[in-house]
């Protein structure tokens, strides 16, 4: 997942404004390397041409080019020339992705304004000249690992079209209580969207923040839908969000063969399935995932509910969607907090379900951090299918669901503590450093392995984070729902992948770990 990414072309193809969009899309850094070549030399390329000549440039492009290849996560904007090298094309191989934009010969020398004897380009002379050079490199481009036709198309779309194909498209089947739905990984989620929107009459729920990155694409493709937006966070998972919801949509005339379409965060596909599956005893209803953390957990496992009186999630149901869509466009907008939450899910799912997705984490922490898209696609598409594997076998919490719950009981205690001051995804990340630690006191979990889980954890919590005592965490927790016969229930690691589950839990014990933990967010 850390493989670089080769843009290949003719001149005038759009390589350097495509690399430096893609670039940004995928927070990867950029290189130009007819630019890094000037750079080093101190010449122009075509003075470089003229005074060393066009062997020495080949030379100078593939020394460039190996040095680049011992670097992770660059976008690349090749040379014209580059990928007529053999050795070259190896060398990109070999440490990453080529892509060829595709441009016909009349777009390049649009594009240039035409051949001018005069220009930059010290192989662009005539037109005779330079179309037997185009033709003579067509086999040597044809050799990649993807290309797009990047022809009358705009750079934003062809941005899209890059990540689609280093991505692609993913769909599985999710069975939720005897019912199926389809949960999709997808660059076009308001294309796909529309497609099982058109037949029905549409109301949408979303909130302001996601309403203004991302409902032009719906609202373009949903046409008349009714859109109804909430103020952005968990304030507005009430029931008097509800109440103004199910008010609109009488309003609005929607029948029961209408359909609801959810799209944003954990809050909204929370709000919206809880809303959907009430209203007229049930409607039919979609939620489409903006935000890392629905991606990952929220809103894969047919939960549904709304916060009551400041105590989260006491009212709701279990409800099945017609579809769940994961919007992997949306996380390019995501800031560093947001991205910090969801890794925190996804790395939970991966240790006691998925010890791939976990190795991929750990790996990659530092760009995942950063935001690296196709790492973070690569992050949903797992914990996604994780996820989706455990609740299908338990969809209502009975037993194996609840190896989900790993960080989540002392987690709560560190928010409840904090009086909710404290992100989730930070006291869940404690939450998880103290279920490690109590698994290695117990002599569960290898001491080279918890000292590896207990580093990447280290990445999610800041070293002034106040963490509650024993005494106090053990009267907090106890109020857990997810406890049974007056026990705490907690889940422990025996390895990466074999969570199990215990209600012996000692106070001493308790204490023990919140000491370690001290130590090692101090440390």
């Amino acid at each position: 997942m850390m493989d670089n990414v080769y843009i290949t072309g003719f001149m005038g193809a759009g390589k350097s404004t495509i690399g430096r969009s893609l670039s940004r899309i995928l927070k990867r850094r950029f290189v130009d390397m007819d630019d890094e070549i000037s750079r080093n030399s101190g010449m122009s390329v075509r003075a470089y041409f003229e005074e060393l000549g066009e062997n020495n440039f080949r030379e100078a492009e593939t020394k460039l080019l190996q040095k680049i290849s011992s670097g992770k996560s660059l976008v690349v904007s090749t040379g014209g020339g580059v990928p007529t090298s053999l050795i070259n094309r190896k060398i990109m191989r070999d440490s990453g992705k080529i892509v060829h934009l595709n441009a016909t010969l009349d777009e390049c020398l649009s594009r240039l304004g035409g051949v001018k004897t005069d220009s930059v380009r010290p192989l662009w002379s005539d037109l005779t000249s330079v179309s037997a050079l185009y033709n003579s490199r067509l086999e040597a481009y044809a050799d990649c690992d993807l290309q797009v036709e990047a022809s009358k198309k705009s750079a934003d779309k062809l941005v899209w079209e890059i990540c689609e194909k280093l991505q692609p498209q993913r769909s599985i089947d999710v069975q939720l209580g005897g019912v199926r739905h389809p949960l999709v990984f997808t660059w076009r989620a308001h294309e796909e969207v529309s497609i099982l929107a058109k037949p029905s009459k549409t109301f949408v729920i979303t909130d302001k923040h996601v309403s203004r990155l991302h409902m032009e694409r719906y609202s373009n493709a949903l046409g008349d839908a009714t859109v109804v937006a909430l103020k952005a966070g968990e304030r507005s998972k009430t029931l008097g969000s509800a109440r103004r919801l199910y008010e609109a949509m009488l309003k609005d005339r929607l029948g029961r063969d209408g359909l609801v379409v959810a799209i944003g965060g954990g809050v909204i596909t929370d709000l919206g399935a809880f809303v959907a599956s009430t209203y007229k005893r049930g409607v039919p209803f979609i939620l489409v995932s903006t935000s890392l953390v629905g991606c990952v957990d929220a809103a894969i496992g047919g939960k549904a509910a709304v916060d009551l009186n400041e105590v989260k999630n006491p009212v709701g149901c279990f409800a099945t969607p017609s579809a769940v869509f994961l919007d992997l466009r949306a996380l390019s907008t995501l800031t560093g907090k947001c991205i910090e939450e969801g890794l925190v899910e996804a790395y939970k799912t991966g240790l006691v379900a998925d010890p791939s997705l976990a190795g991929l984490i750990e790996r990659n922490i530092d760009s995942l951090l950063q935001g690296d898209l196709l790492t973070l696609a690569e992050v949903v598409r797992l914990s996604a299918s994780a996820k989706s594997d455990v609740v299908g076998k338990d969809f209502k919490e009975s037993g194996l669901r609840r190896i989900l719950n790993f960080g989540h009981t002392y987690g709560h205690a560190v928010e409840s503590f904090n009086n909710y001051r404290l992100s989730h995804g930070m006291s869940v990340a404690v939450g998880m450093m103290v279920a490690v630690a109590i698994s290695e006191n117990r002599g569960l979990l290898r001491n080279k392995l918890s000292v590896g889980i207990q580093r990447t954890l280290r990445n999610f919590v800041q070293s002034r984070t106040v963490i509650p005592p024993a005494t106090e965490a053990w009267q907090i927790m106890m109020n857990d729902k997810k406890n049974h016969n007056g026990r705490i229930t907690f889940v422990l690691l025996t390895g990466l992948g074999l969570p199990i589950c215990v209600d012996d839990l000692r106070p001493e014990e308790l204490d023990a770990a919140i000491r370690n933990v001290e130590g090692l967010k101090n440390g």
